[in-house]
């Protein structure tokens, strides 16, 4: 429910690690032979060329500059491919790497007994079509086991016996599966040294509220529509005719619920998301379209007596509405078929399809421990040891800059808790190294055969760890298969949370590239989400990771008068022939272009200590690359975010990202940045060096 909305990623694309088609691996490359790590530097070098395009001058379009091949070698160009970028490309390496931990039946110290029961929840998966005949049947029982369908009942089906409300409830407390109106327990964004239960707003399939209200998103949920028809038929042989009109009818009473929606885009702060308050006044707010105590008291077995937050009220006075207009029968038909969306599985009619469907199955239950298992097996300590020392000067760099006269628009007072708040931050692998996964899924009972019982089984043992944060003080927020994909700021516990999957050798980091390389890749990752704790969203929390202003007034005035600059600047860029949408918040535009300035200055604090060593700074260029160091900062910067994107996707990425596309991520920071353009050579008035600059930090 609020999980997105504490803490903030990187998130989307781009740059592949390979020459000619070779994948660089761990398991090819000798890195104690000196001719090995030359090969390296080679075919580091050949990658970073073969994805620029030097005929385009960098002071006119520097993204095409970088990444003018990159839609020609890796092309989305089909429904299987809708995207490319760097973070499909890690995740694609890390799923290989998982692939193989799955299907390892070493039965050795390797592997814990939790690891074997992940391990058989991906085995029952592989052997899906062994459940073929049953399947439906399996899924009509638990239909069964909450009241009926009537899809599946027809005319007989009882009208009056049925209550929405003990429903959702009944699935909420068996499956943890939030229906029209859900719950979480995690910690008090206001104060996180303890637990509260949010109530509220649930997430929708298609994510945001302009894909479901907007004509020009009317495609996607057309084939949103289509694709419920077909599981409507595939999965419970429901007639053609029964399943398109059952499908309208869910789709659009889904489309009811999403009018009470926020946009995230309008950028709204969590303390203007929702509101402190008691179940008992939110039972006379509601009652009786909404009996909110019943509701609480079925999903968690209990009645808790402390104050609570119900998360955007709009949301539900537009349920209120919205029920008082809708036939029962649909309304059941809409929380039966979400129920049931997850348990079906369609079955691929090839192994290599189904092993990718099933390794994204167990990453949505097991995503920590995947993360874990490939750490134990393929971690290399020296990268850890390489991000932390660049963490520490990443955080030496900040604190220069914000202590110098160049930020002087910010009252001393406010520079200097801000520091105070750069110093208590952490940055953490996302290993779960620590974690007593014991503790959370020794209880779950899975087997090799069955994956439907196995999916019922991980779905119960969640359901019951929930209820259990009420009375434990907060852990921890748990986003596993988000926080695989891509850096994050879990803003509630001022923390940088790295994946695993970046810290793959030879990616981003290798002994042997030049450091220009490494900053201007992971250093650029690691200052975006630094600068996320300073943005528009995040200078809101303190140093503790509690909702707190600590801003002057006057410092604030100034914060949005430069906010509102980068608001002017990223409306007016074309995508496709459309603009792109204006954004209130700006958290992510912030962060990029304060993230890359940072990480170069970061970059440059090394450069010079180097220098005055003697360092050999030959290696900080690249064989056959005619780019120095610096050079070669931006041109790296600018391919992690090279990407492609399906024609028939690019609507729904610019309603349902806060990150504007790849190419606006490269051109939009680094035309705001002057030492761009002296590495460069751009004049002023050219595209990458305007006269008019936005900036913050």
């Amino acid at each position: 429910m609020l999980k997105t909305w504490l803490l903030v990623v990187v998130a989307t694309v781009t740059l592949s690690p390979t020459t000619n088609g070779i994948p660089i691996t761990a398991t090819n490359i000798n890195t104690s032979s000196e001719y090995d790590l030359q090969i390296l530097r080679y075919a580091k070098s050949a990658e970073i060329h073969n994805l620029m395009d030097e005929s385009v001058d960098p002071c006119d379009n520097f993204y095409a500059f970088a990444c003018g091949t990159w839609n020609r070698i890796n092309p989305a160009n089909s429904f299987e491919t809708i995207t490319t970028g760097f973070f499909e490309t890690i995740q694609k390496a890390l799923n290989r790497k998982i692939a193989d931990v799955l299907a390892d039946d070493e039965e050795g110290e390797a592997y814990t007994d939790i690891d074997k029961k992940v391990k058989n929840f991906y085995e029952s998966c592989m052997n899906l079509s062994a459940l073929k005949a049953v399947y439906q049947d399996k899924l009509k029982s638990i239909v069964a086991e909450f009241g009926s369908m009537p899809a599946l009942e027809g005319d007989d089906w009882q009208e009056e016996e049925f209550d929405w409300l003990q429903v959702i409830a009944q699935i909420a407390y068996k499956y943890d599966i939030s229906i029209i109106l859900g719950y979480d327990i995690m910690a008090d964004f206001a104060d996180n040294s303890m637990n509260r239960i949010y109530v509220g707003q649930v997430e929708l399939p298609l994510e945001s509220r302009s894909m479901y209200l907007e004509e020009r998103n009317a495609i996607y949920r057309h084939q949103y529509r289509e694709n419920i028809a077909t599981n409507l038929r595939t999965f419970l042989a429901i007639e053609p005719s029964v399943a398109r009109q059952v499908a309208q009818e869910i789709l659009d009473f889904e489309i009811g619920l999403a009018r009470g929606l926020v946009d995230e885009k309008q950028g709204l702060q969590l303390d203007e998301l929702t509101i402190l308050t008691t179940i008992d006044e939110l039972q006379e707010k509601y009652y009786p379209a909404l009996d909110i105590k019943r509701l609480i008291r079925i999903s968690l077995g209990a009645l808790p007596t402390d104050e609570i937050y119900e998360v955007i009220e709009e949301y539900q006075a537009n349920l209120v509405e919205l029920l008082q207009t809708t036939p029962k029968r649909n309304v059941a038909n809409y929380i039966f078929y979400t129920l049931l969306e997850n348990f079906m599985l369609k079955i691929p009619k090839n192994k290599a399809e189904l092993k990718n469907k099933c390794i994204a199955n167990t990453k949505k239950y097991f995503a920590k421990n995947l993360d874990n298992m490939v750490y134990r097996i393929y971690n290399t300590n020296d990268t850890e040891k390489g991000v932390e020392f660049m963490w520490r000067e990443i955080q030496k760099t900040f604190e220069t800059m914000l202590l110098s006269d160049r930020m002087n628009w910010i009252k001393r007072e406010t520079r200097n808790y801000a520091v105070e708040k750069l110093y208590a931050m952490r940055i953490e692998i996302n290993s779960y190294e620590k974690t007593n996964f014991s503790d959370e899924f020794g209880q779950l009972i899975v087997n090799k055969h069955d994956f439907v019982e196995n999916l019922k089984s991980a779905m119960m043992l969640s359901a019951k760890n929930s209820r259990k944060k009420l009375h434990q003080p907060p852990a921890p927020l748990d986003a596993g298969e988000l926080l695989s994909f891509t850096p994050a700021n879990i803003l509630i516990e001022n923390r940088i949370k790295v994946p695993v999957s970046v810290l793959q050798p030879f990616y981003v980091w290798s002994d042997t590239y030049p450091n220009a390389l490494k900053y201007g890749t992971l250093g650029s990752l690691i200052s975006h989400e630094l600068i996320h704790g300073f943005d528009d969203t995040g200078r809101n929390f303190d140093k503790f990771g509690n909702s707190c202003n600590w801003w002057d007034d006057k410092s604030t005035e100034a914060f949005k008068d430069r906010t509102n600059c980068f608001v002017n600047q990223y409306r007016n860029y074309m995508y496709h022939g459309h603009l792109l949408p204006e954004m209130a918040s700006q958290s992510e535009n912030i962060a990029d272009n304060s993230g890359v300035r940072l990480a170069y200055a970061a970059y440059l604090r090394w450069y010079e200590n180097a220098m005055r060593s003697r360092h050999n700074m030959i290696s900080e260029t690249l064989p056959r690359l005619p780019y120095n160091g610096k050079q070669l900062f931006f041109i790296s910067y600018a391919q992690i975010w090279c990407s492609d994107i399906h024609p028939a996707m690019r609507n729904l990425q610019t309603s349902t990202d806060n990150h504007v596309p790849g190419k606006f991520r490269v051109i939009g920071p680094l035309s705001n940045f002057p030492e761009f353009s002296k590495e460069f050579n751009c004049p002023l008035g050219s595209n990458m060096n305007p006269a008019s600059k936005c900036i913050i930090y």
